[in-house]
């Protein structure tokens, strides 16, 4: 019986200690080259560990080896290609490393619109905080002012883009919350901040309806018909247009 028992425990033994194995790879038996391109090849694999192995071994064990720069690079793709808020930060660090230590390197410039993209990830709706979605704005500004010709210049700018359509969005939810619990000053207050903050590209005409009708309420009828008839001239077609020009018979005098 107690030999039964002994070998029950050797097996019970012998599963936990058979994990999988680390993988390792040895530069002494490949060069540079080979193992850069196991990296990439895991990558299309969606191999995400065994190709930051692949990466990172080039980059420690060849100094002088020109595949060292896209290989940091490779290290910062594997965790942000990884659908993980936790690997979008690694990503993030990675990325900044990557510019702090090649920052005439051509590829800077994609590194700086990851850096944004990462934050962009992990950004939350427009009715949730907005701390992440400030941050891919600040990443993406970086890449329009550093990098004005580089290739990435263009995504940067959509990208901007649509991180200040969030951005406005949640600032109007704010000034609609007041406009709708009859705080009109505050509600002014807030819509005219974003029209002041965001670009034109990112206003919608619920924005300037809004504020038209809470200027209305504030007995500032000028100021109102001002914006009522600013929506129905960018606007024509928009189902506020129609509720402007009624509004604007009442208002305009």
């Amino acid at each position: 019986m107690k030999k039964v028992q002994l070998i029950v425990l050797l097996l019970i033994a012998g599963m936990f200690s058979c994990g999988p194995k680390k993988f390792i790879i040895d530069p002494k038996t490949k060069t540079d080259k080979e193992i850069y391109e196991m990296g990439q090849e895991f990558m299309k694999k969606k191999d995400w560990d065994k190709a930051r192995e692949a990466f990172r071994t080039v980059f420690e064990s060849f100094p002088q080896s020109e595949y060292r720069i896209p290989a940091k690079l490779g290290i910062a793709d594997s965790y942000f290609s990884e659908s993980r808020e936790a690997n979008w930060l690694l990503a993030y660090q990675e990325y900044q490393d990557f510019i702090s230590l090649f920052p005439f390197s051509p590829k800077a410039c994609y590194a700086q619109l990851r850096m944004g993209e990462a934050y962009l990830r992990m950004s939350e709706k427009p009715d949730r905080d907005q701390t992440n979605t400030r941050k891919a704005a600040e990443e993406f500004r970086k890449v329009i002012d550093n990098y004005p010709n580089c290739e990435q210049y263009k995504q940067a700018y959509e990208d901007l883009v649509k991180a200040y359509s969030r951005l406005s969005e949640h600032e109007y939810m704010i000034g609609f919350y007041y406009h709708r619990t009859n705080h009109n000053g505050a509600a002014v207050e807030r819509i005219k901040g974003l029209l002041k903050s965001y670009p034109e590209t990112v206003y919608q005409p619920q924005y300037y309806f809004t504020l038209a009708q809470s200027l209305e309420k504030l007995e500032q009828f000028a100021e109102s018909c001002t914006y009522y008839n600013t929506l129905i001239e960018k606007w024509p077609q928009s189902e506020y247009a129609a509720k402007a020009k009624e509004a604007r018979t009442r208002v305009c005098k």
